[in-house]
């Protein structure tokens, strides 16, 4: 292909209608304008300028050092994918084929977590932050290779994890903002805390799926709490200017409603966007799964939404997941002015989560016994009647019963 800077001037390609005969059509003023304003021989003069100065030839001098070097780089992505490869197997092994090792140190960690959450909060509350961020950066990394590995990694593209990025963006990009600040504090006490009760967040000790589900739950709101109510007025003014008295004295409902459907409204449309538009075929194929489809197809399967024609059950769910978040914010200003309140509020959550997962750990490992010992009785059931059919047998039932 040519240079397009070596065509002849004043020739116009055959059926092409140039930008400046539109221009001249809609505004008979613009032959005036263009003459008067900008000369032509100034785009010729500029045009042969572009062509002489040195930009152009380190441009084509730096196309040349990129494909000479596209070699070591394609070498670099061989290693880097061989690496990965030689790194997965040992940790699916971890995550999925002998996952009683990691529990057994995950119930310990989790553990002096809750005391460390505890301890930091009471002892030094003006690094809160840093440990949430700390735990963020630790657990949302395996979050995101079990899920990868099981098809699931879009759950991570939910509002609780875009929350989560807003309170890190508040923490360490934009302390000084009163609408982030506001938002993520309305997200936080709002739709994050009433996810634990709506989604049945369980605090199981050992698992790491269920205690990171519970994490970007309850560490949010946590985080808020102890920037709001936990650290002095002067290091708030320091670190959090959008969290001081000055900047946040009140809770205006109008402008967080305004705010939080705002940053609900980019979340949403990127979702779908990226993920139920894009996407669409590995949904439907079932190659991946979504919380839309999860609910339309298990919990709400039955739903007169969902059985409407497309796109009304999309259209349904995002009303009524704005619904949701809204009404949840609604009593957001307690917590915002009352230190009492919010802290009581917390400790219900939190035992919300408690009893979820002790309601698992009864039902799951009490049924499961329970159904070891009903098999074990067949067999016993069943061993008798063959040694009953047998004659001249010499085991009895007192024996039979010490097997």
């Amino acid at each position: 292909m040519g240079d397009p800077y070596d065509s002849d001037e004043g020739k116009t390609p055959t059926g092409r209608i140039s930008l400046a005969s539109w221009v001249e059509l809609l505004d008979p003023v613009s032959p005036t304008a263009q003459s008067y304003y900008l000369p032509r021989r100034y785009f010729n003069s500029a045009t042969q300028r572009i062509r002489s100065t040195k930009t152009r030839q380190k441009l084509a001098k730096l196309r040349t050092t990129a494909q000479d070097l596209t070699p070591q780089l394609d070498e670099f992505k061989k290693r880097t994918f061989t690496r990965l490869q030689s790194l997965d197997k040992p940790l699916e092994t971890l995550f999925f084929h002998k996952s009683s090792y990691l529990e057994k140190w995950f119930y310990p960690f989790t553990l002096f977590n809750i005391f460390g959450i505890g301890f930091i909060i009471g002892k030094y509350p003006e690094w809160f932050h840093v440990y949430y961020t700390l735990m963020l950066v630790l657990l949302m990394p395996v979050r995101y290779y079990t899920y990868y590995k099981t098809n699931s990694h879009y759950y991570m593209a939910d509002l609780c994890y875009y929350v989560n990025m807003m309170c890190l963006l508040f923490i360490w990009v934009w302390p000084t903002s009163v609408h982030l600040y506001q938002s993520c504090f309305a997200f936080t006490f709002g739709t994050l805390c009433f996810a634990v009760i709506t989604w049945r967040n369980s605090l199981v000790i050992h698992s790491v799926d269920k205690i990171t589900s519970c994490f970007i739950h309850i560490m949010p709101p946590l985080t808020m709490y102890t920037i709001r109510h936990g650290i002095d007025e002067g290091l708030k003014l320091d670190r959090f200017p959008a969290a001081s008295l000055i900047a946040s004295e009140k809770w205006n409902l109008k402008y967080n409603i305004f705010w939080t459907s705002l940053y609900y409204l980019v979340w949403q449309s990127a979702y779908h966007y990226f993920i139920t538009l894009r996407q669409s075929s590995k949904i439907k194929s079932g190659q991946r799964v979504t919380s839309f489809e999860y609910l339309t197809s298990h919990q709400f399967k039955n739903f007169w939404a969902v059985k409407l024609p497309d796109p009304w059950p999309v259209l349904c769910y995002i009303l009524i997941q704005y619904c949701y978040q809204l009404g949840t914010m609604m009593l957001c200003g307690i917590w915002f002015h009352h230190r009492k309140a919010a802290a009581a509020f917390l400790m219900f959550i939190y035992l919300c989560a408690a009893r979820n997962g002790a309601t698992y750990y009864i039902d799951h490992y009490g049924k499961k016994f329970e159904k070891e010992v009903t098999k074990l009785k067949l067999e016993i059931q069943s061993l008798q009647q063959e040694l009953d059919q047998k004659p001249g047998s010499v085991c009895n039932e007192s024996e039979l019963h010490t097997l």
